[in-house]
């Protein structure tokens, strides 16, 4: 048996499941050599530790920004809401407790951009619906719009109607309208299909954006996730929130409706990751935007909000 071989198959004993209490790599030296004695040198140990840390199939992973190693996970709870199996396959209370976790992080998302003054409307799972655990490959979880808000009013948001005529007569979008579509987790195993779910149901708004609830600490996922990112020009971040935290928290309405300074408890909790930024499109696609209008009642009601806000003259309530 190789050194790789014989490394995927101890390495298990010597690994944290939690990045947090990750292994230095002098650490972990030490203790392979106490299964493998000194037939190997330190720089070929940390070499194969290295190269293994990039395999989706190892027991390693090295942790993002910052030093050590601990053991990777190959299945999420949330790898049971992308639509391919898993831990909730079958299982209707699971799936519950799965979908109060994603509206959990729903209305977690929805007041962090209250907070910072953009204005998110929910698409997946409006009213009374549940929501769709596995996302849309048409439609995004979240729209947010960006308007210029008039800062001298001093009653109602009110639109800064400057702004919105010279938006208007230099041919640029009146709202900047950004596609977002949550994960409660994501994998190596995964990433790829969950990103370009994320890229094709954003396609048609002004940036995408793909937000994972939990933290990334794997940095061969960070890289991965970067790198298409940076290729197709998507917003990625994590809130940087275990699963587990999700269960205590109050229940989504009650998310919504609590005061800022209760909300402050809940940010806390949140360590926010920005893995890249979002790349801007010129103009969003009218005609796909028209076409998902006529098919998807959640669109039709996006439509018919943004002409109430423009009619309003300020941000309304459907």
């Amino acid at each position: 048996m190789n050194l790789r071989e014989q490394l995927r198959h101890i390495l298990p004993e010597f690994l944290p499941s939690d990045p947090g209490e990750a292994v230095k790599g002098t650490d972990l030296i030490r203790l392979v050599r106490l299964r493998l004695g000194d037939e190997y040198s330190d720089a070929t140990l940390r070499y194969h530790f290295s190269i293994l840390s990039y395999d989706p199939t190892s027991p390693i992973a090295k942790v993002d920004q910052g030093q050590g190693y601990y053991q990777r996970r190959k299945k999420l709870i949330a790898s049971g809401i992308n639509g391919r199996g898993g831990l909730f396959e079958g299982d209707s209370t699971d799936s519950d407790a799965a979908c109060l976790r994603f509206q959990r992080v729903t209305a977690i998302y929805q007041r962090l951009m209250e907070f910072r003054g953009a204005f998110p409307f929910l698409l997946n799972g409006r009213g009374d619906a549940s929501p769709m655990l596995g996302g849309d490959w048409e439609v995004p979880d979240f729209v947010t719009a960006d308007w210029d808000v008039d800062t001298a009013a001093d009653d109602a948001v009110r639109f800064d109607e400057s702004m919105l005529d010279l938006r208007r007569h230099l041919g640029g979008p009146e709202v900047n309208l950004t596609g977002v579509q949550l994960k409660l987790g994501v994998t190596l195993d995964t990433f790829a299909a969950d990103f370009f779910q994320a890229l094709s149901a954003t396609r048609w708004t002004i940036q995408s954006e793909l937000v994972i609830a939990e933290p990334l600490s794997d940095e061969a996922l960070v890289d991965a996730l970067r790198n298409l990112g940076h290729q197709f020009g998507v917003g990625i971040t994590s809130l940087g929130i275990e699963l587990a935290k999700l269960d205590e928290l109050p229940l989504p309405d009650e998310l919504l409706g609590t005061s800022a300074s209760a909300f402050e408890a809940v940010h806390s909790l949140l360590r926010i990751q920005k893995v890249t930024l979002a790349t801007q499109r010129h103009t969003l696609d009218w005609a796909a935007f028209s076409s998902l209008r006529k098919k998807h009642e959640s669109v039709a009601d996006l439509a018919r909000w943004l002409t109430a806000c423009l009619q309003n003259r300020g941000p309304v309530r459907l």
